[in-house]
């Protein structure tokens, strides 16, 4: 079909959506098609779409259904049958004939235009068809003028869609993260599916893409797949798992047109392979799920990162889907290797109890731990002698980190391992923020040390540390010595939404409502969340948030209705209600009555004399009707009764 013509039928779709009131989204969900699709169809990229689909759509718009097949280029089934008929064949010449001339005068032929004309040529050339069907058949004339010598076989339609059951949690660039992406067929009219593509990208830089082609078309099981852009995009691993009906099947196709040498009629044009229904009868849903293994590349930059499907089918047609974002953070800066340094030490100044007998600082040789005791402090060995003298180092091989946590810095090795301070002593850590992961507070950072025993790192409680963001420097109070350090936890970003309100619960038509949710990150990492509004199950309202680990915020919505009623709303699985109400009409208040007041009569006089009345001109004669005006009445007239006759006599025989 010419690219005019998808325009003209995408023109027509968006004028009578917008007259049923519907937007793009709620059109696509009653018709059962992917919203992209429908958008398409409406700015005439796509060609318009099967008699299926044709008809939901008149249903859904309370269209004329012979419209859109006209403006479709399509033959509905019913009139195929009455292009077999040899009275029709002659037909059909005849208005080819009138193309014909039309085009030889310079004219343009517009079906729509021409509606009445061949609907005429339709009486007086079929009289053997039953009158109730010379409109129908005058819409086949129209339709085969329409699309010239031939009619497109009928295109697939988009019942198909794309969904993303999970999505990776928001972490760190270079770890691994598995997700998975399900494709569901509706309509076997979407036959063949012959490719399935993936794309994890970054929103604001298209370069950082990773693009894994020719996803399994069958169920297979956990395997290596090659990424497009290469190692650059990190690595990845795909299992595919299909439903039941789904494999491979062969779309047949036929249709009215022009074919050489045959001419034309009802041909065969050939058959289409590939994915989607595999077997008969076509009925019932069917459907394909990936589970997808991405080691993203630590390369990447920090940002929303987002997963889209690409479908082929019937050649170049492609279908697809895009999943909401979720946040990678750039890896954290890597501290340099921690050879053992040199220890920095020094003695003690403690009596025979272990007594401090003045202040006491010390500082390592990288200048990134400071030692502070008071005098007055008792330090004792393990064994209770009086601690001889303090050092600090690093050690070669120190202990792992807790799980999702990192170690910013290093781990510190205060000695003698196992003294013990009365009252606590006070260890200073500077770090660099650079080696903080992004989106992570520096509020959140934590002192634990290394219990032997138990063989674990144990945080400090939060009550006993200090953080300096400006100097970044952590301070903790310290009662005994062992390994430690300063850490980050890294657990991915968590949501939950709690605290639904709703105001007011009962509502006037046109009143404002406010609804309101809590939503909360309790992960250590930002990431973003999209908070969707329902009201009766259906999605209104889609707010994204983005946050920082263990943070919280308040996402509102208004809405405002005007029908009388209750409603449902659901906020991300949170339920609850509120009505709608007509606003109580006020009381008629009836006003006191006006008391009566006398004006006293004036005294007696002369009566005024009365003004002369004015002189009138005589009105104008009316002018008499134009003589156009009365033959346009006669004719009206005159052609009213002679139609009425016409199909009274009609109906007679």
């Amino acid at each position: 079909m010419a690219m005019d013509e998808a325009r003209e039928f995408g023109q027509r779709l968006r004028e009578l959506r917008t007259q049923a009131g519907l937007t793009q989204r709620e059109l696509a969900e009653k018709v059962g098609v992917d919203f992209s699709y429908l958008s398409k169809l409406e700015n005439g990229v796509l060609p318009p779409p099967s008699e299926k689909m044709l008809l939901r759509l008149a249903e859904v718009l309370n269209a004329d259904k012979d419209e859109l097949f006209i403006l479709a280029g399509r033959i509905p089934t019913d009139i195929a049958e009455l292009l077999k008929n040899r009275e029709t064949l002659e037909l059909l010449r005849s208005a080819q004939a009138e193309k014909k001339m039309r085009a030889k005068k310079g004219e343009k032929f517009s079906p729509m235009r021409d509606l009445g004309k061949l609907a005429g040529l339709a009486r007086a050339s079929l009289p053997s068809i039953d009158y109730r069907k010379l409109a129908r058949v005058a819409i086949a004339v129209i339709l085969v003028i329409a699309v010239g010598s031939s009619l497109w076989f009928a295109s697939p339609t988009q019942a198909l869609e794309i969904s993303f059951p999970s999505l990776p949690s928001s972490g760190t660039l270079g770890s691994t993260y598995t997700f998975t992406v399900k494709v569901d067929v509706q309509d076997m009219d979407v036959l063949p599916i012959t490719r399935i593509d993936l794309e994890i990208y970054n929103v604001t830089d298209s370069t950082k893409k990773a693009t894994l082609e020719n996803l399994p078309l069958e169920t297979k099981s956990k395997q290596a797949h090659t990424i497009k852009e290469g190692s650059s995009s990190g690595s990845a691993q795909v299992a595919a798992s299909a439903a039941s009906l789904w494999g491979y099947g062969i779309a047949y196709s036929y249709g009215y047109g022009y074919r050489e040498p045959q001419g034309w009629g009802w041909h065969y044009f050939g058959t289409r392979g590939g994915y989607g229904y595999g077997q008969s009868p076509y009925k019932g849903a069917t459907s394909i799920t990936y589970t997808v293994y991405w080691t993203s590349p630590s390369s990447w930059p920090t940002g929303d990162y987002k997963v889209k499907v690409l479908v082929y089918g019937n050649g170049a047609k492609k279908f697809s889907g895009t999943s909401s974002t979720f946040v990678l953070t750039t890896a954290v800066e890597a501290p340099p290797p921690s050879p053992p340094s040199a220890p920095s030490e020094r003695v003690a100044p403690t009596n025979e109890q272990g007594v401090f007998t003045e202040p006491f600082t010390l500082e390592s040789t990288d200048g990134k731990v400071k030692v502070v005791i008071e005098k007055g402090t008792i330090g004792k060995t393990k064994e209770g002698e009086p601690v001889p003298e303090i050092t600090i180092l690093r050690p070669a091989d120190p202990p792992e980190p807790p799980a999702e946590a990192n170690v910013v810095g290093f781990v510190y090795d205060l000695e003698p391992d196992g003294a013990t301070f009365d009252p606590p002593i006070t260890v200073t850590f500077s770090y660099n923020p650079n080696q903080i992961p992004a989106g992570v507070s520096e509020e959140n950072l934590r002192v634990a040390f290394w219990d032997e025993a138990a063989g674990e790192w144990v945080e400090l409680p939060p009550e006993d540390v200090t953080i300096d963001p400006l100097t970044h420097t952590v301070s903790a109070r310290v009662s005994h010595f062992t390994y430690f350090s300063v850490i980050v936890f890294t657990r991915p970003a968590t949501f939950a939404v709690s605290d639904l309100t709703i105001t007011p619960s009962q509502a006037n038509i046109a009143e404002r409502i406010t609804i309101s949710v809590t939503v909360t990150n309790s992960g250590d990492l930002a990431g973003s969340y999209e908070v969707t509004l329902k009201i009766n199950n259906k999605a209104v309202s889609t707010q994204k948030v983005t946050l920082a680990g263990h943070s919280s915020e308040q996402v509102t919505f208004i809405t405002v209705h005007g029908k009388e009623g209750s409603y449902t709303v659901d906020v991300n699985g949170l339920k609850g209600s509120f009505s709608v109400k007509r606003a109580p009409t006020p009381p008629i208040v009836v006003p006191p009555p006006v008391p009566t007041i006398t004006v006293p009569s004036p005294p007696p006089g002369p009566a005024p004399t009365p003004a002369p009345a004015p002189t009138l001109p005589p009105p104008p004669a009316p002018a008499p009707m134009p003589l156009w005006l009365i033959i346009a009445l006669a004719v009206i007239v005159v052609g009213g009764v002679a139609l009425i006759l016409y199909f009274s006599l009609r109906r007679e025989y």
